[in-house]
């Protein structure tokens, strides 16, 4: 019960960021696109910098952010499969999409930050990047590929400021170089601030809709795919690893359960925006998530996670 009122709490305070944001858009007419690149250029390279640079990793603990973008891939293209012998537009490729992303960061690093040790939360933070390739590549490919080719595609991929701060951050890890202590206060502030400038860009974002449509339909899909499918597609790997290879550990495990828990990724309304398809309808999906999610994630994280 403990942990279930903790974690709670914090979704609580994490959701009033949206409100925040919300409110600021709406009669404060703040900018998002200016937060949107302050966070995306120099805020978020250096949380997924410092991340893997604070910690001994090897290439054992880098290989989760294989499965994640494996995972995410194949539930992504099952998930095209399923859903195309219910709708024939686009909204069969956003729900695609939706099924392999979540957010894995703004929402849920915070949350991990809290529960896990230093050497945990950098195997989240890996796990968070296999799924921000994707995001990046195959998903976002999969919904505006009438805008983008795939060179373009892979293009976008080698830009990402996240990934190539990552892989800096990793080489750094792997050449047996440390941070200095003093950074220890910074790094734990740019998480908190990555986090907070994250939701309040949501809030941003919905402010600058003229209305919500809840499409009782894609919201359902919506849900199954990231309430019931994620889940079950990463427990299905940790089991067949348990009873096979054995290759990873309980660490790896809590982290694969923890990002499989976190509510539908808000980059979802920004692409439905781009595309002009129904952004209202995935804005109001991806609030009703995060409003489920209040609930979800720490029922699930009581039950599954071993902390």
């Amino acid at each position: 019960m403990a942990i279930f009122n903790f974690v709670f709490f914090k979704i609580i305070a994490i959701l009033l960021n949206v409100i925040i944001g919300f409110l600021a858009g709406k009669w404060s007419k703040v900018d998002r696109d200016s937060i949107a690149g302050l966070l995306f250029y120099f805020i978020a390279p250096i949380v997924f910098f410092s991340i893997p640079a604070h910690t001994k990793l090897d290439l054992h603990e880098i290989s989760i952010a294989i499965v994640t973008f494996v995972i995410a891939s194949a539930l992504c293209y099952l998930s095209r499969l399923v859903f195309k012998r219910y709708w024939q537009d686009a909204t069969q490729n956003i729900l695609a999409m939706a099924a392999g992303t979540a957010n894995t960061g703004y929402f849920m690093l915070p949350i991990a930050a809290n529960l896990f040790d230093e050497y945990t939360l950098s195997l989240y933070m890996m796990a968070t990047i296999g799924v921000s390739i994707y995001e990046s590549s195959i998903g976002f490919y999969i919904c505006v590929k009438s805008l983008k080719n795939t060179r373009e595609s892979i293009i976008q991929v080698l830009k990402f400021p996240n990934l190539n701060a990552f892989i800096l951050g990793c080489i750094f890890s792997l050449a047996g170089l440390t941070l200095p202590k003093f950074l220890d206060s910074f790094i734990a502030d740019m998480i908190k601030v990555y986090s907070v400038l994250g939701m309040i860009i949501i809030g941003l974002s919905v402010s600058n809709l003229v209305k919500f449509t809840v499409d009782s339909r894609f919201t359902l899909a919506a849900f199954i795919s990231k309430f019931i499918f994620y889940p079950l597609a990463i427990n299905i790997f940790i089991i067949l690893d348990k009873i096979t290879f054995a290759i990873y550990t309980t660490s790896h495990y809590n982290a694969l359960k923890l990002l499989s828990l976190a509510p539908m990724a808000a980059n979802i309304i920004v692409i439905s925006s781009i595309i002009k398809f129904h952004p209202e309808r995935s804005a109001a999906t991806v609030l009703l998530s995060c409003i489920f999610a209040l609930f979800y994630i720490p029922l699930m994280i009581a039950l599954t996670l071993q902390l």
